[in-house]
């Protein structure tokens, strides 16, 4: 992914280990909530339409982790660190998303998500803090899968402002072909994702992992210039 919008990759790296204070609430039954995606639903929530209430990391931060998720940061006296950067991760988002700018150049890939890569040094380190175990090792998600299931997940919890023009029209469809260009990445090897790329690209195009996610993060700006067409209308040119 070339032409790509800077990030603070020191912030980033403190987010995560701030994230790592929450681990230790997590229901037994679910899996801990990386970064990946809280990264990929706050690009949703700026990126969607408003459903009428300004969007706020904090909206991600309740929706994934739960309401009392300040707690844990509050014992540790870590919260005000952690608001300050996860503000600063929201800021950087909503700037690679800045209208004028996709408008002025929309072949420019402007966004960068914060995707974890599973080299040997990563897992290490995931094992060691107990966000993976080791019987996962061997079901590693692809590539952006978890940034995308964020990202649709956030879709789904404001599903009513999401899916506000019919689904026949024109602009329903052009919503349905920009989120399932997103869902694609988190499509497991098999009949569905065959099916999707042969219909959506050409029989010559070599379309793996990071052919997926690259057309993803596009759709994802294209969807921020679609809800600021009332009613969700065409894209600007």
């Amino acid at each position: 992914m070339s032409d790509e919008h800077d990030i603070d990759h020191d912030n980033a790296e403190r987010l995560a280990a701030l994230l790592q204070i929450l681990v230790p609430g997590t229901p037994q039954d679910e899996h801990p909530v990386p970064i990946d995606t809280l990264d990929g639903y706050m690009t949703a929530l700026i990126c969607g339409p408003q459903d009428g209430v300004a969007a706020s990391p904090l909206q991600a931060m309740d929706a994934l982790y739960g309401e009392d998720w300040a707690s844990a940061l509050d014992e540790q006296d870590a919260t005000e660190e952690f608001m300050e950067v996860l503000h600063k991760r929201w800021n950087e988002i909503s700037e690679a998303l800045d209208p004028a700018a996709l408008v002025a150049d929309q072949e420019l890939m402007r966004l960068t998500p914060l995707i974890t890569e599973f080299d040997e040094a990563t897992k290490a380190e995931l094992l060691s803090q107990g966000v993976l175990k080791a019987e996962q090792l061997d079901h590693l998600p692809a590539s952006g899968h978890m940034w995308v299931e964020g990202f649709m997940q956030a879709v789904e919890d404001h599903q009513g402002a999401w899916y506000v023009n019919d689904h026949d029209s024109e602009q329903g469809q052009m919503l349905d072909a920009m989120l399932m260009a997103i869902a694609a990445v988190a499509m497991p090897p098999g009949e569905q994702r065959d099916a999707y790329i042969a219909e959506s690209y050409e029989p010559e195009d070599e379309v793996n992992q990071d052919v997926l996610l690259d057309d993803a993060l596009f759709s994802a700006q294209d969807l921020r210039l679609f809800w600021l067409q009332p009613p969700g209308g065409k894209l600007q040119s």
